[in-house]
């Protein structure tokens, strides 16, 4: 579809009446008989002056763009009575029908190209499929523009290779010519730069990649323009025609237009797709703090010989930290403490791993060593080499006077007994790293008044804007300060505490502690 004159009719361009007003002043200033009629003879205007029809007379053509659309056909009573100013006469107004055609053609065609972005931009605004938008800016271009043919390339995530994305009449052939990247092709490197780049003839320039396929096609004169949005390339737009031919710059200004709204619709078609799929997985993500947070016991088992407390904050949505209860026969509870390698989603489905492998084992296995080495033998299957969890699992006598413990390269817990701290660390190295690890564990008699604090180093590592952790330090003085209050407020104060110190600076690790009050 490749340029075309605007219309093949004088009444497509301008009305009859303007056309009699026209004629009838110039017979009238000639004083001879003047009628327009088209290509074939057919009368397009009433005949006007004195003159008879079949008289010796004149005509002149009225050509745009190099087509004919009619002629004013000039009469007198003889061939003498016809002077050149008469003659000459027949020629004005055949020029000035002229110029008229192809002033109202070029408003017709800015009005259209004007109409064709408005447009464009209504119907990019209205959609979010990438395709979509992209075939139609190419078969806009081709209607509006009236170019034999559009491709639309767009740039591969390795901002090197174009990838051909939508046509219009272009064959397969020549869609299949080869790869097309920027360092190889000069034409497009120069369009995503944001210059206008004009080719005259595509088969002889030096710049054409594959110029026998170009020929082929039948492809001539090419304009090419980069497709950018806030600066960024996105891809080029490129308009052929079959002949050869010279852009106006309206149709340059028309292409630019066409090619940054399409770069737009595009990138905010990427965005809202990007949006809707961090949507999908931020309701994934919930639901599954959702499920996490149901992994978490709400309320700690109730005994005669001691209180539990707890206090847990995740720092994503879901967390690899966790706590657990396990109630066992003879009043005992199991309570264990975890840190799991990593943050946010993989570090919550190891966390669940670990917690189930522990309520397993905890349930059908006796002794606490064997307990945690059974754990780390199942996490390690579960897991890549580089990953791990710390913890500590132990049990607590009914009457609250024991505490047997493994500590699996956890934070030690602290035991705080007449203001004074002992660290428990008796266990082995990390989970999951090596298996067939052994394990030590270690029963620690407890007194009434003796607090134990099992933590994560979350509590530690806590920052705050100065750059300063939370520390040891600070939280042996929390508790040491806490001791006398019950077991729950010694855990959420504690966690206050930590707050307080980091005020609004951003966390990067969870936070979990669990007190142990002996009654």
């Amino acid at each position: 579809m490749d340029h075309e004159a605007p219309s093949t009719r004088l009444t497509d361009l301008l009305d009859p009446t303007t056309l009699q007003e026209l004629q009838d002043g110039f017979a009238a200033v000639a004083g001879v008989s003047v009628m327009i009629v088209d290509t074939v003879g057919t009368a397009l205007t009433r005949p006007s002056g004195d003159g008879a029809p079949g008289d010796a007379g004149h005509e002149a053509a009225v050509t745009v763009d190099g087509r004919t659309l009619a002629r004013i056909v000039i009469r007198g009573e003889s061939a003498t009575a016809l002077g050149p100013e008469a003659i000459e006469f027949g020629h004005v107004l055949a020029g000035t029908l002229a110029r008229l055609c192809t002033e109202e053609s070029q408003l017709r065609r800015r009005v259209d190209e004007l109409s064709a972005v408005y447009d464009v931009a209504s119907m990019l605004a209205g959609t979010y499929d990438v395709q979509h938008i992209l075939d139609q800016a190419a078969e806009t271009v081709c209607n509006v523009m009236q170019v034999a043919a559009c491709s639309i390339r767009l740039l591969d995530d390795d901002l090197d290779t174009l990838s051909v994305r939508a046509v219009h009449n272009l064959s397969n052939d020549y869609l299949n010519k080869g790869p097309v990247t920027q360092s190889e092709n000069p034409i497009d490197a120069e369009a995503l730069t944001g210059r206008n780049v004009y080719v005259a003839d595509a088969p002889s320039d030096v710049r054409t990649r594959y110029p026998e396929q170009a020929r082929a096609e039948g492809i001539v004169s090419a304009l090419a323009v980069g497709m950018l949005c806030r600066g960024r390339p996105v891809g080029v737009i490129r308009a052929y025609t079959s002949r050869p031919h010279r852009f106006s710059r309206f149709e340059v200004s028309l292409l630019r237009a066409l090619a940054a709204q399409s770069a737009a619709a595009i990138v905010n078609a990427r965005l809202y797709r990007e949006a809707r799929e961090a949507e999908r997985w931020a309701r994934q993500i919930r639901h599954a703090g959702d499920i996490q947070r149901r992994m978490i016991p709400t309320r700690p088992p109730e005994r005669s010989g001691f209180a539990l407390g707890t206090a847990y904050a995740p720092s994503f949505e879901v967390g690899g930290d966790f706590y657990d209860f396990i109630e066992l026969p003879s009043g005992h509870v199991g309570l264990a403490i975890a840190d799991v390698m990593g943050k946010g989603l993989p570090a919550a489905l190891m966390m669940a791993s670990l917690r189930s492998a522990l309520r397993v084992y905890a349930r059908t296995l006796g002794e606490i060593d064997k307990i945690v080495a059974r754990v780390n033998n199942h996490f390690h299957r579960d897991t890549l080499v580089s990953e791990f969890a710390t913890a500590v699992y132990g049990v607590l006598a009914p009457d609250g006077r024991t505490f047997t413990y493994c500590n699996a390269g956890h934070n030690p817990p602290v035991l705080l007994r007449d203001r004074t701290v002992h660290a428990l660390e008796t266990g082995g190295m990390v989970l999951g790293v090596r298996h067939g690890e052994h394990f030590k564990k270690e029963t620690v008699p407890l007194r009434p008044d003796d607090v134990l604090l099992l933590y994560t180093d979350g509590v530690l590592d806590a920052l705050n804007f100065a750059g300063e952790n939370f520390g040891y330090d600070r939280m042996i003085r929390s508790l040491v300060a806490k001791a006398a209050m019950p077991a729950p407020l010694i855990a959420h104060d504690l966690l206050w505490d930590v707050r307080r110190f980091v005020g609004l600076a951003p966390q990067a690790d969870d936070l979990t502690v669990v007190a142990v009050k002996v009654l």
